[in-house]
Protein backbone atom coordinates (compact mmCIF):
# COMPACT_ATOMS: atom_id res chain seq x y z
CA UNK A 1 0.00 0.00 0.00
CA UNK A 2 1.02 3.35 -1.04
CA UNK A 3 1.76 5.97 1.91
CA UNK A 4 1.21 9.43 1.46
CA UNK A 5 4.02 11.80 1.18
CA UNK A 6 5.57 13.63 3.81
CA UNK A 7 4.29 17.39 2.97
CA UNK A 8 0.74 16.63 2.43
CA UNK A 9 0.58 16.20 -1.46
CA UNK A 10 -0.24 12.88 -2.69
CA UNK A 11 0.30 11.37 -6.37
CA UNK A 12 -1.93 12.21 -8.75
CA UNK A 13 -5.48 11.63 -8.76
CA UNK A 14 -5.16 10.76 -5.05
CA UNK A 15 -6.13 12.04 -2.01
CA UNK A 16 -3.10 12.62 0.82
CA UNK A 17 -3.51 11.47 3.81
CA UNK A 18 -3.51 14.64 5.78
CA UNK A 19 -6.47 16.01 3.73
CA UNK A 20 -8.20 13.12 3.83
CA UNK A 21 -7.82 12.82 7.76
CA UNK A 22 -9.27 16.65 7.95
CA UNK A 23 -12.43 15.96 5.77
CA UNK A 24 -12.87 12.38 8.18
CA UNK A 25 -12.63 14.88 11.14
CA UNK A 26 -14.86 17.65 10.00
CA UNK A 27 -17.23 14.67 8.62
CA UNK A 28 -17.05 13.32 11.91
CA UNK A 29 -17.98 16.88 14.08
CA UNK A 30 -20.95 17.62 11.47
CA UNK A 31 -22.55 13.73 11.94
CA UNK A 32 -21.98 14.23 15.80
CA UNK A 33 -23.49 17.72 15.67
CA UNK A 34 -26.82 17.22 13.34
CA UNK A 35 -27.21 13.24 15.81
CA UNK A 36 -29.72 13.34 18.54
CA UNK A 37 -28.16 10.51 19.70
CA UNK A 38 -24.34 9.53 21.05
CA UNK A 39 -22.66 7.10 18.41
CA UNK A 40 -20.72 3.91 18.86
CA UNK A 41 -16.96 3.30 17.05
CA UNK A 42 -19.12 0.84 14.72
CA UNK A 43 -22.42 3.27 13.76
CA UNK A 44 -19.77 6.16 12.79
CA UNK A 45 -17.67 3.52 10.56
CA UNK A 46 -20.26 2.95 8.92
CA UNK A 47 -21.53 6.30 8.77
CA UNK A 48 -18.48 8.19 7.82
CA UNK A 49 -17.37 4.89 5.29
CA UNK A 50 -14.22 4.53 7.48
CA UNK A 51 -12.34 1.76 8.35
CA UNK A 52 -12.11 1.24 12.59
CA UNK A 53 -8.82 1.39 12.65
CA UNK A 54 -8.38 4.29 11.11
CA UNK A 55 -11.42 6.08 12.84
CA UNK A 56 -9.79 5.04 16.23
CA UNK A 57 -6.55 6.98 14.72
CA UNK A 58 -8.58 10.40 14.99
CA UNK A 59 -10.68 9.45 17.70
CA UNK A 60 -8.13 9.27 20.40
CA UNK A 61 -6.63 12.36 20.35
CA UNK A 62 -9.42 14.15 20.11
CA UNK A 63 -11.02 12.11 22.80
CA UNK A 64 -7.66 12.81 24.94
CA UNK A 65 -8.14 17.07 24.07
CA UNK A 66 -12.05 16.71 24.82
CA UNK A 67 -13.20 17.74 21.60
CA UNK A 68 -15.13 14.51 21.88
CA UNK A 69 -15.89 12.61 25.17
CA UNK A 70 -16.67 8.66 25.37
CA UNK A 71 -19.02 7.22 27.70
CA UNK A 72 -19.93 3.50 27.67
CA UNK A 73 -18.31 2.83 24.17
CA UNK A 74 -20.17 6.00 22.97
CA UNK A 75 -19.45 9.10 21.34
CA UNK A 76 -20.76 12.61 21.77
CA UNK A 77 -19.30 16.10 21.34
CA UNK A 78 -16.65 17.45 24.16
CA UNK A 79 -16.50 20.52 26.45
CA UNK A 80 -13.70 21.74 24.01
CA UNK A 81 -15.77 21.70 21.17
CA UNK A 82 -18.69 23.73 22.43
CA UNK A 83 -16.16 26.10 23.88
CA UNK A 84 -14.49 26.52 20.56
CA UNK A 85 -17.71 27.05 19.14
CA UNK A 86 -18.33 29.90 21.67
CA UNK A 87 -16.01 31.53 20.48
CA UNK A 88 -16.37 31.66 16.39
CA UNK A 89 -20.08 32.84 18.19
CA UNK A 90 -18.57 36.17 19.62
CA UNK A 91 -17.30 37.11 16.03
CA UNK A 92 -20.29 35.98 14.32
CA UNK A 93 -23.26 38.71 14.08
CA UNK A 94 -25.56 36.17 15.66
CA UNK A 95 -22.94 35.72 18.68
CA UNK A 96 -23.03 39.46 18.97
CA UNK A 97 -26.94 39.45 18.97
CA UNK A 98 -27.13 36.22 21.43
CA UNK A 99 -24.47 38.23 24.09
CA UNK A 100 -26.56 41.51 24.08
CA UNK A 101 -30.04 39.63 24.11
CA UNK A 102 -28.77 37.60 27.18
CA UNK A 103 -26.95 40.80 28.80
CA UNK A 104 -30.37 42.47 28.34
CA UNK A 105 -32.13 39.54 29.63
CA UNK A 106 -29.30 39.09 32.75
CA UNK A 107 -29.77 42.80 33.39
CA UNK A 108 -34.04 42.62 33.31
CA UNK A 109 -34.23 39.92 35.61
CA UNK A 110 -31.20 39.85 37.60
CA UNK A 111 -30.74 36.26 37.21
CA UNK A 112 -28.35 33.95 35.35
CA UNK A 113 -28.67 33.32 31.62
CA UNK A 114 -28.18 30.68 29.69
CA UNK A 115 -27.83 29.20 26.14
CA UNK A 116 -27.93 25.95 25.71
CA UNK A 117 -27.96 23.68 22.72
CA UNK A 118 -28.57 19.58 22.13
CA UNK A 119 -26.16 17.03 21.80
CA UNK A 120 -27.61 13.91 21.89
CA UNK A 121 -29.32 13.05 24.56
CA UNK A 122 -28.03 15.90 26.44
CA UNK A 123 -28.15 19.76 26.52
CA UNK A 124 -25.08 21.98 26.94
CA UNK A 125 -24.29 25.33 27.80
CA UNK A 126 -22.69 27.52 24.82
CA UNK A 127 -23.01 30.64 26.50
CA UNK A 128 -23.50 31.78 29.95
CA UNK A 129 -23.73 35.16 31.77
CA UNK A 130 -23.90 35.25 35.39
CA UNK A 131 -26.44 37.60 37.53
CA UNK A 132 -24.45 39.84 39.10
CA UNK A 133 -25.72 39.37 42.55
CA UNK A 134 -24.04 37.69 45.36
CA UNK A 135 -26.09 34.50 45.54
CA UNK A 136 -27.08 33.34 41.78
CA UNK A 137 -27.02 30.18 39.66
CA UNK A 138 -23.58 29.53 39.17
CA UNK A 139 -22.53 27.12 35.68
CA UNK A 140 -19.66 27.27 33.12
CA UNK A 141 -19.57 27.23 29.05
CA UNK A 142 -19.14 23.41 28.00
CA UNK A 143 -21.45 21.77 30.93
CA UNK A 144 -24.14 18.98 30.01
CA UNK A 145 -26.88 18.36 31.71
CA UNK A 146 -29.60 15.48 31.11
CA UNK A 147 -32.67 16.28 28.66
CA UNK A 148 -35.20 14.96 31.12
CA UNK A 149 -34.61 17.02 34.39
CA UNK A 150 -32.98 20.43 32.99
CA UNK A 151 -35.80 23.44 31.13
CA UNK A 152 -33.59 23.59 28.47
CA UNK A 153 -34.05 19.86 28.03
CA UNK A 154 -37.22 19.49 28.44
CA UNK A 155 -37.87 22.63 25.53
CA UNK A 156 -35.94 20.23 23.41
CA UNK A 157 -37.98 17.18 23.77
CA UNK A 158 -41.03 19.37 23.46
CA UNK A 159 -39.86 19.68 20.10
CA UNK A 160 -39.02 16.46 19.56
CA UNK A 161 -41.67 13.90 16.56
CA UNK A 162 -43.54 11.35 18.69
CA UNK A 163 -41.09 8.85 17.32
CA UNK A 164 -37.87 10.71 18.45
CA UNK A 165 -39.27 11.16 22.16
CA UNK A 166 -40.43 7.44 21.98
CA UNK A 167 -36.97 6.19 21.01
CA UNK A 168 -35.74 9.02 23.56
CA UNK A 169 -37.46 7.11 26.27
CA UNK A 170 -36.73 3.59 24.88
CA UNK A 171 -32.60 4.36 25.27
CA UNK A 172 -33.18 6.87 27.99
CA UNK A 173 -32.45 5.45 31.85
CA UNK A 174 -33.87 8.25 33.65
CA UNK A 175 -31.23 8.44 36.80
CA UNK A 176 -32.43 11.20 39.34
CA UNK A 177 -30.04 14.26 39.66
CA UNK A 178 -31.67 15.20 42.69
CA UNK A 179 -34.81 13.99 44.86
CA UNK A 180 -36.54 16.48 43.29
CA UNK A 181 -35.61 15.24 39.79
CA UNK A 182 -38.94 13.52 37.89
CA UNK A 183 -38.11 10.20 36.33
CA UNK A 184 -41.60 9.01 35.95
CA UNK A 185 -42.24 8.80 31.90
CA UNK A 186 -45.93 9.47 31.60
CA UNK A 187 -45.40 12.60 34.23
CA UNK A 188 -42.35 13.76 31.59
CA UNK A 189 -44.15 13.22 29.01
CA UNK A 190 -46.93 15.22 29.72
CA UNK A 191 -44.49 18.01 31.27
CA UNK A 192 -43.66 18.35 27.89
CA UNK A 193 -47.15 18.28 26.36
CA UNK A 194 -47.69 21.36 28.17
CA UNK A 195 -44.21 23.08 27.40
CA UNK A 196 -45.88 22.70 23.67
CA UNK A 197 -48.62 24.34 24.43
CA UNK A 198 -47.28 27.15 26.96
CA UNK A 199 -43.88 27.63 25.08
CA UNK A 200 -41.77 27.32 28.02
CA UNK A 201 -40.60 25.26 30.35
CA UNK A 202 -39.76 25.21 34.10
CA UNK A 203 -38.09 23.12 36.59
CA UNK A 204 -37.60 23.26 40.19
CA UNK A 205 -34.98 21.64 42.22
CA UNK A 206 -34.49 18.73 39.59
CA UNK A 207 -30.93 19.42 38.54
CA UNK A 208 -30.09 21.13 41.50
CA UNK A 209 -31.75 20.92 44.46
CA UNK A 210 -31.54 25.17 45.33
CA UNK A 211 -32.39 26.23 42.15
CA UNK A 212 -35.05 26.88 39.42
CA UNK A 213 -34.89 27.02 35.65
CA UNK A 214 -36.98 28.43 33.01
CA UNK A 215 -36.37 27.57 29.27
CA UNK A 216 -37.78 28.92 26.04
CA UNK A 217 -37.32 27.67 22.59
CA UNK A 218 -35.19 29.80 19.92
CA UNK A 219 -35.64 28.84 16.21
CA UNK A 220 -34.28 28.55 13.26
CA UNK A 221 -35.42 30.09 9.93
CA UNK A 222 -36.27 26.46 8.90
CA UNK A 223 -38.82 26.56 11.67
CA UNK A 224 -36.63 23.73 13.35
CA UNK A 225 -34.94 24.27 17.02
CA UNK A 226 -31.88 26.18 17.24
CA UNK A 227 -31.55 26.08 21.07
CA UNK A 228 -32.87 26.92 24.24
CA UNK A 229 -32.58 30.12 26.47
CA UNK A 230 -32.74 29.74 29.97
CA UNK A 231 -32.96 31.93 33.21
CA UNK A 232 -31.67 29.99 36.48
CA UNK A 233 -32.00 31.33 39.61
CA UNK A 234 -32.45 30.84 43.49
CA UNK A 235 -35.54 28.67 44.37
CA UNK A 236 -36.95 32.04 46.29
CA UNK A 237 -36.33 34.29 43.57
CA UNK A 238 -37.71 32.38 40.79
CA UNK A 239 -40.89 31.88 42.82
CA UNK A 240 -40.97 35.21 43.41
CA UNK A 241 -40.00 36.42 40.26
CA UNK A 242 -41.80 33.90 37.57
CA UNK A 243 -43.92 35.94 35.25
CA UNK A 244 -41.38 38.40 34.72
CA UNK A 245 -38.68 35.82 34.00
CA UNK A 246 -41.25 33.92 31.61
CA UNK A 247 -42.59 36.69 29.82
CA UNK A 248 -39.20 38.11 29.73
CA UNK A 249 -37.51 35.05 28.14
CA UNK A 250 -39.89 34.78 25.65
CA UNK A 251 -39.31 38.37 24.41
CA UNK A 252 -35.65 37.80 24.48
CA UNK A 253 -36.22 33.82 22.41
CA UNK A 254 -38.25 35.64 19.93
CA UNK A 255 -35.47 38.22 19.44
CA UNK A 256 -33.05 35.74 18.45
CA UNK A 257 -35.54 33.44 16.58
CA UNK A 258 -35.86 36.40 14.12
CA UNK A 259 -32.30 37.43 13.81
CA UNK A 260 -31.90 33.68 13.03
CA UNK A 261 -34.52 34.42 10.02
CA UNK A 262 -37.22 32.49 11.61
CA UNK A 263 -40.89 34.05 10.75
CA UNK A 264 -44.10 31.75 12.58
CA UNK A 265 -46.30 32.72 9.34
CA UNK A 266 -43.67 31.17 6.78
CA UNK A 267 -43.13 28.02 8.81
CA UNK A 268 -45.78 27.23 10.92
CA UNK A 269 -44.62 26.99 13.99
CA UNK A 270 -45.80 29.42 16.87
CA UNK A 271 -44.01 31.49 19.30
CA UNK A 272 -46.37 31.43 22.24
Amino acid sequence: MKTAQSDGIGSAGRTSEGPRSLNRILSLFDLLAQSNRRMSLSELSSALDCPKSSLLVLLRPLTEMSYLMRENDAYFLGPRIFQFAQSILANHPFGSVLRGVMNDLVKQTGETVLYAVRDGDRVVYSSVIESPQPVRYVAQTGVDRPLFCSASGLVMLAYDTPEELDAYFERTELTPLTGNSITDENALRHMVSEIRETGYARTVGTAHVDAAGFGVPVFRADGNLAGALVIGAPLERAARNRKLCVTAAKASAEQLSLALGYRPDQTGTALN
